[in-house]
């Protein structure tokens, strides 16, 4: 059953310009975007999580210390379970989702109630290892959803959050993205909320990676006989899977080194009109509406021109019996699933240079150029993680996008 309490959480001095401060999480930034960092402010937590500097594990830890001797970043009173508000727009409809940021007890993959969706490497826990190693300190969160209909951390919430924010600010500036961070100690919430997830599941959604380098720290820790009990615990942001702010965005695909019109040659094949209904659209609003409209099991394709393309599955059964064998059923239901094992196949596409893209704007600029086409895809449902989470198998790569990103820096914690 998963565990979680409170903590003495760490922020940024409440003098500071904190939209100035925090940054998105640190295997989503380009090197373009961590010199804007830097430029942001002296004191953003780029500097923690992912620096330039030559040794930037040794960087960090100078960093951290000397912001937490100097009171740049300052450790709470009290413990605390923090809740975190994001409030957005996506599509033109305003969203909010509401979480909490607590510290959950680290399971072992398959031996608990804490299930992950997606594979690991090993170069990225290497980094995330070395960094804590050096820090003792963890500056972002594990992004992690609980199914409950009945909305009760909400009801909570509700009840028990104060009525002024210790932060309330955009990010990025321009992005329609607000941030909002309240801190509650009152020990009626603990307990509820502590009672509460004793008899939930939570699935990963982001953070992977993160989790795992949890793990092997807290192993790590052990073999050295230096483990304390805050190491048995990862920083961990949950929110409710019922919410209509869990929005997962789709993640389009870019092909370079297509000749475009074989490819339309194979594309308008009798092959692929046998598994597919191949409904022509005669603009970009119009294969956006049409994506729309059929939802799963549809796949959009854009030439540029003007000139677009909706695959609509006919039979699902047809085309999971031409799928690996070896490739579980439930992922074989995704569309991800399908794109990448069966249609890239059947049109004969060779995947060596491939760009990946949240926009669908981006998505259709790019094919404008000669040799690129895109593949544009519905997200998967919050349910599909469920279910490839409970199988015990992972989804492929590029699958899920949980919209908005949770800020680096907003609430950290040292051990």
């Amino acid at each position: 059953m998963p565990e979680i309490k409170p903590f003495k959480g760490l922020i940024y001095n409440l003098s500071l310009p904190i939209q100035r401060l925090v940054a998105p999480p640190y295997d989503v930034i380009s090197d373009r975007e961590r010199d804007e960092l830097y430029e942001l402010h002296p004191y953003n937590v780029i500097r923690l999580i992912l620096n330039r500097d030559e040794n930037r594990y040794e960087s960090a830890k100078n960093f951290f210390e000397t912001w937490l001797r100097d009171g740049i970043i300052t450790e709470r009173d009290k413990e605390a379970i923090f809740v975190y508000e994001q409030g957005f727009k996506y599509d033109g409809k305003g969203y909010t989702r509401i979480g909490i940021i607590c510290l959950m007890k680290l399971e072992e993959f398959g031996k608990g109630d804490i299930y992950p969706h997606e594979k690991t490497l090993p170069k990225p826990k290497e980094d995330r290892f070395n960094l804590l190693k050096a820090t003792n300190a963890q500056f972002d969160h594990i992004f992690g959803i609980y199914p409950d209909p009945n909305f009760a951390v909400e009801n909570l919430i509700e009840k028990y959050k104060p009525t002024s924010p210790l932060f309330d600010f955009e990010f990025p500036q321009g992005s329609g993205v607000n941030h909002k961070l309240y801190e509650i100690t009152d020990e009626s919430f603990i307990y509820s909320a502590v009672n509460f997830f004793k008899n939930r599941q939570v699935f990963i959604a982001d953070g992977h990676h993160r989790y795992e380098t949890g793990l092997m720290f807290r192993d790590y820790m052990r073999s050295l006989s230096s483990e304390k009990d805050e190491h048995n615990y990862i920083l961990t942001y949950l929110t409710n899977m019922e919410s209509k702010g869990l929005i997962i965005l789709p993640t389009h695909r870019v092909i370079s080194g297509v000749y475009k019109s074989d490819f339309k040659a194979r594309l308008l094949s009798e092959l692929t009109y046998d598994f597919f209904e191949v409904i022509k659209a005669n603009s970009t609003d119009e294969l956006k509406d049409l994506m729309s409209e059929f939802s799963r099991g549809s796949f959009g394709i854009y030439l540029g021109n003007g000139e677009g393309f909706v695959l609509k599955i006919r039979n699902y059964e047809r085309i999971k019996q031409n799928l690996p064998v070896e490739i579980p059923d439930v992922v074989k239901a995704l569309d991800v699933t399908i794109l990448h094992e069966f249609i890239f196949k059947i049109l004969e596409l060779r995947l060596d240079r491939i760009v990946y893209t949240h926009d669908f704007k981006t998505a259709v600029e790019l094919s404008e150029q000669p040799d690129k086409i895109a593949f544009l895809l519905n997200p998967p449902s919050v349910l599909d993680v469920k279910n490839v989470s409970l199988s015990g198998v992972a989804m492929p790569q590029k699958s899920t996008y949980f919209y908005p990103k949770l800020l680096s820096g907003i609430v950290m914690r040292k051990f």
